[in-house]
């Protein structure tokens, strides 16, 4: 097959392109830059510069693909923006079907017990992402309603792995002893090792019943947060044990702050700024001088003695989402995906830890600290 990956440079899409690459497929990544397609980790796939919002470029890119692979991280505006142009642009092109990467998050991140890929989207959340999920699936078919491109929608959790961010964060909390539970890493961690999610993409691009539906993905484990960040802390020689349960602060609001928020992240804003080509913006980076702090009136009338320096422990914040995240008391069900799809995980979770505890000890700041 010939395989378009929109989003190519991304944890997700990077690492379908290697898969799919190494079983023969022909892929084709679509990035936003030159620049950009430098973090691809396979350098020599054929790929197009195409910007998310431009359907003239994306279809010009899609050329020729049997399926696309719409896996595209960002912003609200960038979420919401993307997809019309994707759709329109891959039905132009010919291409028979779009895999679409959605989220567990269109459930909340602590989805309710009893949740199932057709329970009702939770639409009213904190977070301006979730969201803009549910509106990019709902665009996704309605357009499939009058088009001739098939849609399919995968709700992955906490997608783990070498090269992912929840990998290397905790990785770096561990080393900095900033890592916490919140009620005691009691709650459900829905993990799906970055290999099963592939699987069930894979699974995704040629399955004909698939069309039209959502599917959720996992471990066949059932993970407890505790679980999830045991097998790093050891590695570590931290004890799980001894990480702390934080209460949960209550989170500020600042009106001004989301609005600011809601409008650089908003549709229109996200697509101006990919109109602007990315030489100009780095141009415009080293052009901008960076503000320097004022000089106290004590710096300048009279030298103050240099204090000994205090070396102080980074202490563990509690992120909102996070916080959410670990009060989870749910798995989601994948049997829709084993029935309909014939997914099962190809990697157990313990080997899913091994080779991410494996990839951090290649990287410099890590490798010191890992117990040999």
């Amino acid at each position: 097959m010939k395989i378009g990956i929109v989003g190519a440079t991304g944890f997700v899409g990077n690492r379908a392109a290697e898969i799919f690459h190494a079983q023969g497929h022909e892929i084709i990544p679509i990035v936003r830059s030159i620049a950009s397609a430098d973090r691809l980790t396979l350098k020599n796939l054929n790929y197009q510069i195409a910007s998310a919002f431009d359907q003239s470029q994306l279809a010009k890119a899609f050329r020729g693909c049997d399926v696309v692979i719409h896996s595209v991280l960002g912003s609200p505006g960038l979420i919401r923006g993307s997809v019309e142009p994707a759709y329109k642009a891959a039905q132009k092109a010919g291409v028979k079907r779009i895999v679409y990467l959605s989220s567990m998050i269109v459930h909340r991140s602590a989805p309710a017990i009893g949740t199932t890929e057709a329970s009702p989207l939770v639409e009213n959340q904190k977070f301006p992402a979730h969201p803009a999920k549910i509106d990019a699936e709902r665009k996704l078919l309605k357009l499939r309603k009058s088009g001739s491109v098939e849609v399919v929608i995968f709700r992955p959790g906490v997608v783990f792995g070498p090269r992912s961010r929840w990998v290397s964060d905790l990785a770096g909390q561990l080393s900095q002893g900033t890592a916490y539970f919140i009620n005691g890493g009691k709650g459900v961690c829905n993990s799906v090792y970055i290999d099963n999610l592939i699987h069930g993409i894979q699974l995704g691009m040629t399955t004909p019943e698939a069309d039209g539906e959502a599917f959720f993905v996992g471990d066949r484990e059932e993970i407890t947060w505790f679980d999830f960040y045991s097998p790093f802390a050891e590695a570590f020689g931290v004890d799980p044990t001894q990480i702390p349960t934080l209460p949960i602060p209550e989170f500020a609001r600042s009106r001004k702050k989301e609005l600011i928020s809601a409008i650089t992240n908003s549709q229109f804003v996200q697509k101006l700024l990919a109109s602007v080509p990315e030489d100009l913006k780095n141009n415009l980076k080293n052009i901008v001088p960076k503000r320097k702090k004022p000089q106290s009136k004590m710096e300048v009338i009279e030298p103050v003695e240099a204090l000994p320096k205090i070396e102080t422990k980074p202490q563990p914040v509690v992120n909102e989402m996070m916080a959410e995240l670990q009060q989870s008391q749910y798995k989601l069900p994948f049997t829709k995906a084993e029935r309909i799809l014939g997914y099962a995980p190809v990697v157990t979770f313990d080997e899913g830890c091994r080779l991410s505890i494996e990839w951090l000890s290649q990287l410099k700041q890590f490798e010191p600290l890992l117990k040999k």
